[in-house]
């Protein structure tokens, strides 16, 4: 017995191996959606079956004795032969029944398998066509065995044919996957039937059904990651647009608070103030309900239209300076608004004063200035700068384009600073990060 598994073993033994592995793997997934896993358990004891038939006829064909008893090993060895010349392409076509875009179809694809049991199940009852062993043991076939290798390329192109369809959206690694599983099929059944190598096939088969498991696991890894991902994008996209209704509301009262305050002192002034008003509701409401950046040329426009009424409303006390060396980037709607607006409420105050915008490109990165020249006694509430406004233009620029904003407070005055990162050298994209 240990000599016999020494010489005419090894290969199932490896197939064994596999065959384990692939067990405690998919018994590891047992709860996870893995696409088709009752199929896999069923190729899985096929394939156990099938080294076991053919252990058993390598057993009978070693065996020796007398004519009576060699006349029952032949019997035998003859019934292992045709049991696993009708299993293996019913394991390839259950692997190709994974795949298969529609069930209906799997009625017309079990057809081979069907005729290839048929045609090798008449050996049970005589037939020697397909193979037959002689009186001495020795193993004939004169081409009679050629239906199983037939069906068996016909199913792994069925294989090839329907993964590839099944995997066209995927990338073209995942699709190489699939071409080295049926290479391999293929090769090794081209060299099994020109008795290259024989007595290989079970493992290398329970090999191609371990990486096929393999690779549908992390095709429903991938799937699952890409699920949560989107669902993640959702939510950011959401509170992102409750980070801009919460400030949108605030830019809108404050202008209309400086338009109410000029139709008391000049009607004809404050209607221009609302042309120049209802510019800026056209241009932007629809951008801050998008979830897309805006260009910072639009941003900065917008920012001019409510410095130009601040400047009314203050009689000129407010010099506004401009000092824009990079304007071609995209940036979250509403993102320089509050801050403006935070540098006349709690910058300079009811005195007047110096605002200062400032852009420019440094080191991979855009940085956008916003500065005033403080109050007139030169000092400034750090709690009156940090308000809900800034809070949430911070955030909307971490989760839509990586940035970030600084606040700093100096006795000349108020600096706040955004940093957006460059993408692709040239232009930052519209794109949400954590």
């Amino acid at each position: 017995m240990i000599e016999f598994i020494r010489n005419n073993c090894a290969p199932n033994c490896i197939a064994l191996m596999i065959i384990l592995a692939l067990v405690v793997i998919m018994k590891v997934n047992k709860n996870e959606k893995i696409p088709a896993s009752q199929l896999f358990w069923l190729v899985t004891g096929l394939i156990l079956f099938l080294t076991v038939a053919d252990t058993m006829e390598m057993w009978f064909a070693s065996k020796k004795g007398t004519p009576q008893e060699l006349v029952t090993y032949i019997k035998l060895r003859t019934y292992c032969s045709a049991i696993i010349y009708i299993v293996r392409p019913i394991i390839i076509m259950t692997e190709v029944f994974i795949v298969i875009p529609d069930k209906k179809y799997r009625g017309l694809c079990a057809l081979p398998a069907v005729v290839n049991a048929v045609y090798f199940s008449t050996v049970f009852f005589g037939n020697r066509v397909p193979f037959y062993i002689d009186k001495n043991n020795l193993w004939h076939s004169n081409g009679g065995n050629i239906p199983v290798f037939v069906t068996q390329f016909l199913y792994l192109g069925l294989l090839a044919a329907f993964s590839f369809y099944y995997f066209r959206h995927k990338s073209f690694k995942q699709g190489a996957v699939i071409f080295a599983i049926c290479a391999q099929s293929l090769l090794i059944a081209e060299l099994e039937h020109g008795y290259i190598i024989v007595g290989c096939v079970n493992a290398v088969t329970a090999l191609c059904i371990l990486e096929y498991y393999i690779f549908l696991s992390m095709i429903y890894q991938q799937e699952i990651k890409q699920k949560l991902y989107e669902k993640e994008l959702e939510s950011a996209k959401s509170y992102l647009m409750t980070l801009r209704n919460q400030i949108q509301p605030h830019f809108i009262y404050n202008s209309l608070s400086i338009i109410r305050s000029l139709a008391r002192r000049d009607s004809k002034l404050a209607v221009e103030c609302l042309d120049s008003f209802s510019d800026y509701l056209k241009a932007h409401i629809g951008a801050i309900r998008s979830p897309d950046m805006i260009p910072f040329a639009e941003e900065i426009k917008n920012v001019r239209i409510y410095l130009s009424l601040v400047q009314i409303d203050y009689e000129n006390r407010v010099e506004v300076k401009y000092e824009l060396e990079k304007t071609d980037f995209l940036i979250p709607p509403l993102s320089l608004e509050p801050i403006v607006e935070n540098a006349v409420e709690h910058g300079i105050g009811s005195g007047g004063g110096i605002i200062t915008i400032k852009s420019y490109e440094k080191d991979g990165n855009i940085y956008v200035f916003i500065t005033d020249n403080g109050t007139s006694d030169g000092t400034q509430s750090a709690e009156g700068h940090n308000g809900i406004g800034l809070e949430n233009t911070r955030k909307r620029l971490e989760l839509q384009c990586g940035g970030s904003l600084d606040l700093r407070l100096t006795p000349e005055g108020a600096q706040a600073k955004i940093t957006i990162p460059m993408k692709d050298g040239n232009d930052n994209e519209d794109t949400y990060s954590r």
